[in-house]
């Protein structure tokens, strides 16, 4: 298998840490930049997105979230999102920190927005907004604090991280300081250290 990814991409970084901790042996892993539409990536995925999982039949899985689910319920016994089908508010939470990672990502592209004009504050405030409030939401329900590991928790370490990677100036630890404190902990994760980005 091929997973096709971007060091900086928090979605394959969720996949990076989950092929890891799940110790998944056989998977090739082709750092790609993703706007250079590599023949390759384009072939595996014609959105030409990371990440992007190439199986050994040739097809492809994306995105993150398909992968994810691909791992761990065919190679990792649905360790990491248990029974789906018995546990909405699970999925809501899941729900919840991607489109957090959808929004920190959005975020990131609107500041590269770098000619005059081109920048706008009302989306960069949006994004900024969501950020904030889903954090707070994460902080007063105690979601990072399951007491065995879940994906919910893996996805909000990438996300903590890549706002602090991509977005210091986000002061996302003073609305949520128990999921800042809960971060101090989880950064030592053997998985999640294995795979900083640069």
């Amino acid at each position: 298998m091929k997973l096709f990814y971007s060091d900086a991409s928090p979605y394959a970084r969720c996949v990076r840490v989950v092929i890891r901790h799940l110790k998944i042996d056989g998977i090739d892993e082709i750092k790609t930049n993703p706007l250079a539409n590599g023949e390759d990536l384009l072939e595996a995925n014609p959105l030409g997105k990371i990440p992007c999982l190439q199986l050994n039949d040739g097809s492809s899985l994306y995105d993150s979230e398909v992968i994810l689910r691909y791992l761990d319920t065919e190679l990792g016994g649905g360790r990491l999102f248990g029974i789906r089908e018995s546990n909405w508010v699970s999925e809501s939470h899941f729900s919840l920190i991607k489109g957090m990672l959808d929004s920190a990502v959005a975020l990131r592209q609107e500041q590269m927005r770098e000619e005059e004009g081109k920048r706008s504050s009302f989306w960069t405030a949006r994004f900024e907004q969501a950020l904030l409030r889903g954090l707070q939401r994460i902080e007063q329900g105690g979601l990072m604090t399951t007491p065995q590991l879940s994906i919910h928790q893996i996805c909000l370490a990438c996300l903590l991280e890549y706002l602090d990677f991509r977005h210091a100036d986000l002061k996302w630890r003073k609305v949520a300081p128990a999921v800042a404190s809960w971060l101090a902990d989880f950064k030592d994760f053997p998985a999640l250290k294995m795979t900083q980005p640069d």
